[in-house]
């Protein structure tokens, strides 16, 4: 069973979301509110594993909340807004999703999906890669990574302040990888989600991504629709 809690300040859209998700099988809505306070409380009560967050809501920001519970509770955050301008900041706070109000039911049982498949293989992807050098064997924490460059039987994993060569596959690295984390933007990268500071466009069109690291990543056309659906963005 699958647990979810709704932080949502509007009445209608809360119960939408409330009535939408218990009709699922193998689904139940702990509880619901629209107030800051209460989201916090009901949050660290139960540890659900997902909440539906406004960014808007009454007392605070939903933002804020998330930022200040990610690293006590284990859990999937699917923010609901109808602001694009705040994805950015939502991926940089570990979001799994980034729902623009107003959205098809398809969107939202397309989401639900997703947190079964990340809580069904959470315990088996990578949390640490072991990358042989000559005479030694590095330790790098996937959270390390910045992005990663793939060079046919080898990959250049690219932290803040170093870069690695893994011998690996970017594709069979790529099914290692948590898909909430980590995602193709072109055919020869991927970038760690928390990473990306900025886009930027060239002849008008944005293809270009910035990372904290102080990179730039080109974004492949056969990527864009997909990587801009996760950041709630519309192509």
């Amino acid at each position: 069973m699958f647990r979810c809690i709704v932080i949502e300040d509007e009445k209608l859209a809360r119960e939408r979301i409330v009535d939408f998700v218990q009709e699922q099988a193998n689904w139940r809505v702990l509880a619901c509110t629209g107030e800051y306070a209460v989201a916090r409380e009901l949050i660290l009560k139960h540890r659900p594993d997902v909440c539906f967050m406004d960014i808007n809501i009454i007392g605070g920001c939903g933002l804020d909340l998330v930022a200040e519970l990610n690293k006590q509770v284990s859990c999937c955050w699917v923010f609901t807004t109808a602001y694009s301008e705040h994805a950015l900041t939502a991926f940089n706070v570990e979001a799994l999703d980034y729902l623009l109000k107003p959205y098809e039911n398809s969107r939202l049982l397309s989401v639900l999906h997703k947190v079964e498949k990340v809580k069904n293989s959470q315990n088996q992807r990578k949390t640490l890669l072991a990358v042989k050098s000559v005479g030694a064997v590095d330790f790098v924490s996937v959270d390390d990574i910045v992005w990663i460059k793939g060079s046919s039987n080898y990959v250049e994993l690219h932290c803040e302040n170093k870069m690695c060569l893994h011998r690996e596959t970017l594709s069979n690295l790529e099914a290692l990888l948590d898909p909430t984390k980590f995602i193709r933007v072109h055919r020869s990268a991927m970038v760690n989600v928390a990473k990306i500071s900025s886009l930027s466009s060239e002849l008008g069109r944005f293809s270009l991504l910035h990372l904290t690291n102080g990179d730039e990543v080109k974004i492949g056309q056969g990527h864009k629709a997909q990587l801009f659906e996760f950041l709630g963005l519309e192509a």
